[in-house]
């Protein structure tokens, strides 16, 4: 198995690799759990809580004792108790020996980051909650694993409705931190290779 998508958007998100990486924990611990005894490391991205759970964290870790936690420096200030943090610099390679982890600069409302994960010669890059990829190159990967957050041909028209019917949309004050559907394309377009897969990241559930 390739990805197990266990939840992503803005109630919760948590992604697992090769059966054995997991990028964020914005889930309860009943949905990661069937999983917890294949897992190598947990890689987190930003403290929002659809991203980490920290109750959730605690219990893996409980749980499974020599389990990895991969973040940068923003994050080890809400882990508190967890041990066995390999804290990363953007765009450093680190070597696990099975699978290798590059850290990806974001750019959301707080300090975020994607990453590149490599593991018998199959590339993938994941990347969520970002206004954009700019500067950011994936060429030739196996998976893509982007954000698709909102749709540009139709957003303006849907939050114009809903402010009509008194509805608040959130997305009036999201787009600038989360990647469009155009964006996730026109990125993938630019990269991929000859055999690629993408996998949508964020999908917004309004219309």
């Amino acid at each position: 198995m390739t990805y197990k998508a266990i939840a992503s958007g803005s109630t919760g998100n948590c992604i697992i690799y090769h059966n054995s990486i997991m990028v964020d924990c914005g889930v309860a611990f009943s949905l990661v759990k069937p999983f917890l005894n294949d897992l190598q490391i947990v890689l987190l991205t930003h403290e929002h809580l659809d991203h980490l759970n920290i109750k959730t964290l605690l219990n893996m870790v409980q749980n499974r004792p020599t389990l990895r936690i991969g973040c940068c420096e923003w994050i080890v200030k809400h882990l508190t108790g967890i041990k066995n943090i390999d804290v990363y610099e953007i765009g450093k390679l680190y070597d696990y020996g099975l699978f290798q982890i590059s850290p990806v600069k974001l750019y959301h409302d707080i300090p975020n980051c994607g990453y590149r994960i490599f593991k018998d010669d199959y590339k993938i890059i994941h990347c969520t909650d970002t206004g954009h990829l700019n500067g950011i190159s994936a060429k030739g990967y196996d998976l893509y694993a982007l954000e698709h957050n909102y749709n540009e041909d139709s957003v303006f028209n849907s939050i114009q409705e809903r402010e009509e019917k008194g509805e608040f949309d959130y997305r009036t004050l999201s787009m600038n931190s989360h990647l469009s559907e155009q964006q996730a394309r026109k990125f993938v377009f630019e990269n991929k290779g000859e055999k690629y897969e993408v996998l949508r990241l964020h999908e917004s559930k309004i219309t």
